[in-house]
């Protein structure tokens, strides 16, 4: 969207989008312990989204911010449900509600680079909040539709 008409001076972006994910299949599981390796099924769904928006102030200079969010959801172990083991040897798939937080300003000396400087507040981990400062140069080489390498 460019609000007096020109997108090369000035625009804004807005974009969003929800993200789902079922599985749906077999476990098996061995232990160093025992010569008996256990098989059931095993049911995941899990969904998330984000949205984002950047606005170009002025031909070269942009800046936005994005939230992001995940839910672990739903996971059914058929071994667990039968008692045959404990839910505590799956921690990895303990439910969970990642988060993010992301603000950025993006500077375009010419069409072929970029440099952008990054912050984001990223609460994925149960201890707590990371906070995250990148900056990130990039660059295009090579052939293009104004010269022929």
């Amino acid at each position: 969207m460019a609000p007096h008409g020109n997108g090369n001076q000035r625009s804004f972006k807005l974009q969003a989008e929800y993200l789902r994910r079922t599985e749906d299949g077999q476990l098996a599981q061995s232990s160093a312990n025992s010569l008996q390796e256990l098989f059931g099924g095993y049911h995941a769904r899990q969904s998330g989204w984000y949205v984002q928006g950047v606005y170009q102030f002025l031909p070269r200079w942009r800046f936005g911010a994005r939230y992001d969010s995940l839910d672990s959801g739903e996971v059914a172990i058929a071994l667990v449900q039968q008692g045959l083991l404990p839910l505590a040897d799956f921690a990895v798939l303990a439910p969970a509600s990642p988060s993010r937080v992301s603000a950025m300003f993006d500077w375009n000396p010419s069409e072929f680079s970029r440099l952008r400087l990054q912050y984001a507040w990223d609460q994925a981990r149960a201890r707590g909040r990371d906070q995250q400062l990148m900056l990130q140069y990039l660059y295009s080489i090579g052939a293009h539709g104004a010269h022929k390498f």
